[in-house]
């Protein structure tokens, strides 16, 4: 394949030979996600298997202690609480990682010419992969841990995408950013400890007392997990109103994460 200078720097408007481009570029997004997998469970006897063992362990875990140790007043609230620390993980475990996705393939980018865009996306396609696994152990103990079963969750999928597209945003941003800002994944560590007890991960966004809402709302996991819940936990559909604000976050976030890499692009090999 002949890489030109476009296809190895930032993204144009997306016509059709853009998309037939970056099609091409398939297998290489294989390969990196392929490695990053074997790369994680190298030397691990049980291997990918970890990848079912560790929510079978932690949905256990919560499962006793807030069904017998520590009972909540909420109904299901095991439920609950493992709906929302499973897309909080997502988000926590992609956004941690992000920061550093282009400086720690530098090596990759200098000897290959290809769309800089693959490295945050391979690395957010891995995380789905092992979140996947943790989604199948949640789908066989759903109706154990009393999820309700209603036509909401055919609308799940749908949902999962707009997330999916606003965690490859903010990778995007923060991989950028991060090249000339290094201090950058310091601050996300932090804020990250914020974001989780700023998120009604934990607790209902009910049990928020009035006057701290509007800061609620600006919060974009807000819109997330709130959808997550209505859909998983309490067999709704999200409103309107609620899924406007998540799919302007998701907008947002695309359009920030793809700006930055079309301005910085044709020169990250040299700032790396």
């Amino acid at each position: 394949m002949t890489v030109t200078a476009t296809d190895a720097g930032s993204p144009q408007a997306p016509t059709k030979g853009t998309f037939a481009r970056l099609w091409g570029y398939r297998d290489l997004v294989k390969n990196l996600v392929a490695k990053d997998i074997k790369v994680r469970y190298m030397g691990a006897t049980l291997g990918f298997a970890w990848s079912l063992g560790n929510p079978l362990i932690l949905f256990a875990t919560y499962f006793l202690v807030f069904t017998y140790i520590f009972p909540s007043h909420t109904p299901h609230y095991a439920l609950y609480l493992i709906t929302g620390i499973l897309h909080w993980n997502l988000f926590a475990t992609n956004t941690a990682q992000s920061s550093e996705m282009l400086v720690g393939n530098a090596g990759l980018m200098k000897k290959l010419a290809f769309p800089r865009v693959f490295i945050p996306l391979a690395n957010l396609l891995v995380n789905v992969v092992l979140w996947l696994a943790a989604m199948c152990v949640y789908g066989l103990l759903y109706p154990w841990l009393g999820g309700p079963w209603s036509w909401a969750l055919l609308a799940y999928p749908a949902y999962m995408i707009l997330y999916l597209a606003f965690l490859f945003g903010l990778s995007l941003t923060l991989a950028v950013l991060y090249v000339d800002f290094r201090d950058l994944k310091h601050i996300v560590e932090v804020m990250l400890m914020v974001l989780f007890w700023a998120s009604p991960v934990v607790y209902p966004l009910k049990l928020v007392p009035a006057r701290f809402l509007c800061f609620y709302k600006l919060n974009p996991l807000t819109q997330a997990i709130v959808c997550f819940d209505k859909l998983l936990y309490s067999g709704q559909m999200p409103s309107l109103k609620l899924t406007a604000g998540f799919a302007l976050w998701t907008v947002a976030a695309l359009s920030v994460g793809l700006y930055l890499l079309h301005r910085r692009g044709p020169r990250l090999i040299e700032r790396l």
